[in-house]
């Protein structure tokens, strides 16, 4: 069975940071992308695919997909980077069984309706919902856009948000 070395929220997915740096900070041999939409477009996978590293296997599931695949020891082959565009298909593939221990936000953009908890991460409602709902059922939460940089603890994200 396949080892979940590393969980982390980054909306663009696979780029610079995550092929260069966290990727290899995971020891990964393959990356999971799991989010419904990309999950059902082919085309759209290729891209993904072909943007991954020599040696590092991609796939694309749906949160579905990926929790019944993990549940049925399925998901991969050794040690797996798993990555999500955004913090609701981390919670709603979690909620259906994919267990990971922890969950690093990396990458969550500024929008309207979202304030700025860290560079590079903003939370509106639905992200701090579902960013709760994860902590609360167990799941150690990280802040950290770049290796090279201190994060902040879940803790100080909230009481930024809620200020």
């Amino acid at each position: 069975m396949a080892k979940i070395t590393w969980a982390r929220v980054d909306y663009r997915l696979i780029h610079g940071q995550v092929i260069t740096k966290w990727s290899k900070i995971a020891s990964a041999n393959e990356i999971i992308i799991v989010d419904d939409v990309l999950g059902q477009d082919e085309f759209m996978a290729s891209i993904y695919k072909m943007a991954a590293p020599s040696g590092v296997n991609v796939d694309i599931k749906t949160a579905a997909d990926a929790a019944a695949a993990y549940q049925a020891g399925t998901l991969g082959t050794g040690n797996i980077f798993l990555l999500f565009k955004d913090v609701h298909a981390a919670r709603a593939s979690h909620e259906a069984g994919l267990a990971f221990e922890t969950l690093q936000l990396g990458g969550i953009p500024a929008e309207a309706g979202r304030k700025v908890v860290f560079p590079a991460v903003a939370f509106g409602p639905s992200e701090a919902e579902d960013v709760r709902a994860l902590h609360d059922a167990g799941v150690n939460i990280e802040i950290q856009v770049v290796p090279e940089e201190a994060g902040i603890s879940y803790e100080e994200a909230m009481r930024k948000y809620e200020s």
